[in-house]
């Protein structure tokens, strides 16, 4: 069937209708990234203008996590962490290795006041 000019406009227009439908819903959400915090940051890179939602596998358990765009904001800005690291241990995971530290560090006191 040959199809005139003006259906093919439509069926184009619907088209991009239908894709732009499908950015709207994989929208990530962002939060603006301040550029006076992220001064500590030596670098020759851009600095982010913004965060967006980063997925990750934790390195020790294998789950699928998110970081956050609230939580990289936070680890950026608030608490100095380099620009360039990432998220590589879920939140159990890290409270379970910061409680082997503090263990280890324990014992290493009781040793040393023998």
């Amino acid at each position: 069937m040959i199809k005139s000019n003006k259906q093919k406009r439509q069926e184009i227009k619907k088209n991009r209708q239908k894709k732009a439908d499908k950015i709207k819903t994989n929208y990530l959400p962002k939060v603006l990234a301040d550029h006076e915090q992220l001064r500590h940051n030596n670098t020759y890179d851009l600095l982010p203008n913004f965060y967006v939602d980063k997925p990750f596998i934790c390195r020790d358990c294998g789950s699928s996590q998110v970081w956050t765009a609230s939580q990289q904001k936070w680890w950026y800005e608030v608490a100095k962490g380099n620009i360039n690291s990432t998220a590589v241990r879920c939140r159990s995971c890290r409270q379970k290795l910061r409680l082997i530290k503090e263990n280890n560090q324990q014992k290493q006191l009781i040793n040393k006041n023998k």
